[in-house]
């Protein structure tokens, strides 16, 4: 079976998480944060078949970001789609070019979710050909509304949530978080979904499934520790390091190989170019802890 690609972004990590536990079989994922710069560089190299939005608790700024983002999914036929509960969806669906091409409300069950979200993928791409007469571009074009009118009227639908009774639980701002960014370079996805489950609730997560994918993210994004797989297919892990520790920018960065094989010739080899540490595959979870806290907290 076909696996589509995902990318994802959003305040709900619960929602995230359920995309790389319960809907690997279907989607190969990977997660963004809302920074425009970021997201733009994991569509050029993810180059996935549709951008999910998983809300919960949106800022003002997050909002402008996936406006101005939207424009990008739609000059590469990307659809935009958005999950959340309905106060979330009827929100984004006021925001000038932020009204999303599918909308699924919560609660919905995650088998219900994962084939709505196929079917829509599916007929998007089958009419992909068509879609300069479709009602999705028309209604794209009639979104491309200025920068000025866009942040004006959304702050006027920010001001009109702040006055409304009871809703400012739905509609006010998480509270803010430091957390460092890891990156996670490995060909097999069930090693994003486990360390991601292992990480999540400490640090924002990155993943990658090459280590060329990771040094293309790495020009456009900081990170304060890099996991890396020590067997992959094109480049391997010390390829890797080593155009790492060749970039002057990349030099400096942490990195930890994760390997499953017990050879003590290629562990020495490993550790010849002095990265701060090695774990064994499968990778224990407060093992891994232990030795991010040793190497970057």
């Amino acid at each position: 079976m076909k696996k589509y690609k995902v990318l994802l972004a959003g305040n709900s990590k619960k929602l995230i998480s359920n995309f790389f536990l319960q809907m690997d079989y279907s989607f190969e994922c990977m997660t963004s944060s809302v920074v425009f710069d970021d997201l733009k560089t994991h569509v050029q190299y993810f180059e996935p078949d549709i951008f999910i939005f998983c809300m919960r608790a949106e800022t003002r700024e997050d909002l402008i970001t996936i406006a101005s983002f939207h424009d990008v999914l739609g000059k590469r036929d990307i659809p935009f789609a958005a999950i959340g509960d309905s106060v979330s969806l009827d929100f984004v669906a006021k925001i000038p070019n932020c009204v999303p091409e599918l909308s699924i409300k919560l609660p919905m069950s995650t088998s219900d979710m994962e084939d709505a979200i196929i079917k829509f993928i599916k007929k998007h791409q089958t009419h992909l050909s068509s879609m300069a007469d479709s009602p999705l571009s028309l209604a794209l074009e009639s979104n491309a509304n200025s920068v000025f009118n866009t942040l004006a009227q959304l702050d006027a639908v920010f001001e009109e949530a702040e006055k409304a009774p009871g809703e400012a639980e739905d509609t006010g701002r998480q509270p803010e978080t430091d957390r460092r960014r890891i990156l996670v370079i490995d060909d097999a996805t069930i090693i994003h979904k486990t360390i991601k489950g292992y990480l999540d609730p400490k640090y924002e997560v990155a993943t990658a499934i090459s280590g060329k994918i990771a040094l293309r993210f790495l020009k456009a994004k900081e990170v304060s520790l890099i996991l890396l797989d020590y067997e992959m297919p094109e480049m391997n892990g010390p390829a890797v390091l080593e155009e790492l520790r060749a970039d002057p920018y990349l030099t400096t960065i942490p990195v930890i190989f994760l390997t499953g094989i017990n050879d003590v010739e290629k562990i020495k080899s490993a550790l010849a170019l002095k990265p701060q540490g090695y774990l064994l595959k499968p990778v224990e979870k407060e093992s891994l802890l232990a030795k991010i806290r040793e190497v970057i907290d």
